[in-house]
C-alpha cells in the first residue's frame, strides 16, 4: 500500500469517537410540553406559550423548530430583543429554514438601531454555513463508513477501481474534518449578542460612571468580543466598541 497504514488507523480512531454534537433534542421526552406550548401559541395565548417553550429551553431541550416558535412567541408580544435571540438560536440548527430567515429579517426591522448580523465567514467551504454542526458530524460519519467499506474490498480484490474510489472517498473524509474544524471555529470567534434592554449605554470602561461612546436599543446586534466580572465588551465594527452590563445582553 502506498498510503501509510497509520492513516487510515488514525481516522478510524477518530471516527470510532466521533466529536460529541450539542445537546439532543429529547423531543419524545417532553412530546406533550411541546404540543401544549404549540396549543397556546395557536390559541394566540403568546405569553403563556411563551413561558412554555422557556421551560423546556431549561430543560435541556435545543432545537431549532423550538427556539422559532419562542421566537414567534415573542415577536407577537411586541418582545423585539428576546425575539431575534431565539431567531438566532434557531440559526444554528435550521440554518436553511426560509421562514425562520424572513422573520429574522422583519424583527430586525422593528428595531431602531437595523443592525443586520455580522456577514459569514469567507471560506472556500461554502456549504458549512448551510449545515449545522450536527449535520456536518452525521456527514463525516456516514462517509466514514462508506470510506472503510470501500477500503476493505480494495484490500482484497485490488482493482484499480476501488483504489480510485479509495483515494476519491478518503479526500472526502479529510475535507469533512476539516468542514467541522472551521465551523467550529466560526461559532467560536463569532459570539453574538443582542440587547434586551429598551436601551443601553455603551461605556468606555467597566464601570456605570464611565464615559459613554454611544447608545443601542433593544434588538441591536453585537459581536461580544470579551467578558470581565458583570461587563461585556461589545463591537460593532473596527471603530464602536465599550462595554455594557451583562444583564443588558442576551447570547
Amino acid at each position: 500500500m502506498k498510503y501509510s497504514s497509520a492513516i487510515y488507523f488514525f481516522l478510524f480512531i477518530i471516527m470510532l469517537t466521533p466529536a460529541q454534537a450539542k445537546a439532543s433534542d429529547h423531543l419524545s421526552d417532553h412530546l406533550s410540553e411541546i404540543v401544549r406550548a404549540n396549543g397556546l401559541y395557536s390559541d394566540k395565548h403568546y405569553a403563556e406559550s411563551a413561558q412554555a417553550y422557556e421551560t423546556l429551553v431549561q430543560k435541556g431541550v435545543e432545537n431549532g423548530y423550538l427556539y422559532y416558535n419562542l421566537g414567534n412567541a415573542y415577536i407577537r408580544m411586541g418582545k423585539i430583543g428576546p425575539a431575534i435571540l431565539n431567531y438566532l438560536h434557531a440559526r444554528k440548527w435550521i440554518p436553511r429554514n426560509e421562514n425562520l430567515t424572513a422573520n429574522l429579517k422583519f424583527a430586525i426591522q422593528q428595531t431602531k438601531d437595523k443592525i443586520e448580523p455580522p456577514g459569514t465567514l469567507s471560506t472556500p467551504l461554502f456549504w458549512i454555513n448551510d449545515l449545522n454542526f450536527n449535520e456536518l458530524v452525521g456527514f463525516a460519519i456516514g462517509l466514514n463508513i462508506v470510506f472503510w467499506v470501500n477500503l476493505t474490498l480494495w484490500m482484497y480484490f485490488r482493482t484499480p477501481a476501488l483504489k480510485t474510489l479509495r483515494n476519491v472517498f478518503l479526500c472526502f473524509l479529510l475535507l469533512s474534518f476539516v468542514s467541522i474544524g472551521v465551523k467550529i471555529e466560526n461559532e467560536s470567534n463569532l459570539k453574538l449578542g443582542v440587547v434586551l434592554a429598551e436601551n443601553v449605554e455603551v461605556k468606555s470602561g467597566r464601570t456605570a460612571d464611565a464615559v459613554t461612546l454611544f447608545q443601542l436599543h433593544e434588538g441591536a446586534l453585537v459581536t461580544v468580543t470579551d467578558k470581565h466580572d458583570n461587563w461585556l465588551e461589545v463591537r460593532l465594527n473596527g471603530e464602536q466598541k465599550g462595554w455594557v452590563p451583562q444583564n443588558s445582553l442576551g447570547t
